[in-house]
C-alpha cells in the first residue's frame, strides 16, 4: 500500500504546475520562455529546427544537406524555373552538386551554364558532358554562354549546351591535347605507346566537336594540328559554335 501511494505521490509530482509569488503576493504559473529551446536550454538557437509554439521537430526535405544555390557561382532565376551556374574551373564535383539540387526540384526548366574557364582536365570536362547529356535525355534544356573566355576542356562543356550563345568580343579556343611530367625518364616504346593513347583521345575529342558543329572530325584534326584553333564570338556562329549573341 505504501508503494502505491508513493508511486502515486511521484507521479503527481511531474503534473504539479510551478508557482511563484508575484508582487502582490499571489501565486501565478511560471510560463516558459517561447523562445527557449526545451532541448537544448538556449534561447533563439533552435528555431531553425524546432516549430514554434509547441516545439516539435520540423521535417527535413530530402536535399536539406545541400547548399542552397545563391551566390557568386549559383542562383536560381526566373521565379524557380532556371538555376544558373558559373564554371570557372573543370571540377565535376561542383556541377554533380549542382544537378543534385536540381534533381529534387521539379520545377525548374532550365539550367544555364555560364562558361569563363582557360579550361582543365579532360577526364573532369567528360564527366561534366556526361552529366550533362543524362540530364538533356531527361528533357533539361541547358544552356551554354560564353562572354569572356572559353578554351580547351571550356571549349568542350560549351559546344554540348542544347543552345550555346557567345558574346561578339568572347574568345573560344580548342587545341591538340597535351601532358604535363615533370623529371619524366622514358624510353622510345614508352612514348610511342603515349603517342597511340594520345591520338585516341585526340580522335574521340574531334570525333565529338563534329557532331556539335559545321566542321567534320578531319577538319578539327587539320585546325589544331601543331596549333591553336581561335575564333571570337562572331565568328563561332559560322562554324556551328554558336546560335549568336546572348539574348
Amino acid at each position: 500500500m505504501k508503494r502505491i501511494l508513493l508511486t502515486i505521490i511521484i507521479s503527481l509530482a511531474f503534473i504539479v504546475p510551478c508557482y511563484a509569488v508575484n508582487g502582490h503576493g499571489e501565486e501565478e504559473a511560471i510560463q516558459p520562455e517561447s523562445s527557449l529551446c526545451p532541448k537544448t536550454k538556449m534561447k533563439d538557437s533552435c528555431k531553425s529546427c524546432h516549430a514554434v509554439p509547441d516545439w516539435t521537430i520540423k521535417e527535413k526535405t530530402p536535399e536539406a544537406n545541400l547548399r542552397v544555390p545563391h551566390g557568386p557561382d549559383m542562383e536560381i532565376r526566373d521565379e524557380g524555373k532556371t538555376a544558373y551556374l558559373l564554371i570557372t574551373e573543370i571540377e565535376s564535383y561542383q556541377v554533380a552538386t549542382f544537378f543534385s539540387y536540381v534533381r529534387w526540384h521539379p520545377e525548374i526548366e532550365k539550367c544555364v551554364f555560364e562558361i569563363m574557364s582557360p579550361g582543365g582536365s579532360l577526364f573532369q570536362a567528360w564527366r561534366i558532358v556526361g552529366l550533362m547529356e543524362m540530364w538533356k535525355a531527361r528533357g533539361m534544356k541547358i544552356e551554354t554562354i560564353v562572354h569572356g573566355m572559353c578554351m580547351s576542356a571550356g571549349f568542350m562543356i560549351y559546344v554540348n549546351g542544347t543552345e550555346k550563345y557567345a558574346s561578339d568580343t568572347a574568345e573560344l579556343m580548342w587545341h591538340e591535347l597535351m601532358t604535363f611530367a615533370m623529371f619524366k625518364i622514358s624510353r622510345p616504346s614508352d612514348t610511342e605507346d603515349e603517342a597511340v593513347i594520345l591520338r585516341h583521345l585526340q580522335d574521340t575529342a574531334c570525333q565529338y566537336l563534329s557532331e556539335r558543329s559545321k566542321l567534320t572530325k578531319e577538319e578539327w584534326h587539320e585546325k589544331v594540328y601543331k596549333k591553336e584553333f581561335w575564333c571570337n564570338g562572331a565568328e563561332a556562329v559560322k562554324y556551328g559554335l554558336s546560335d549568336g549573341a546572348p539574348k
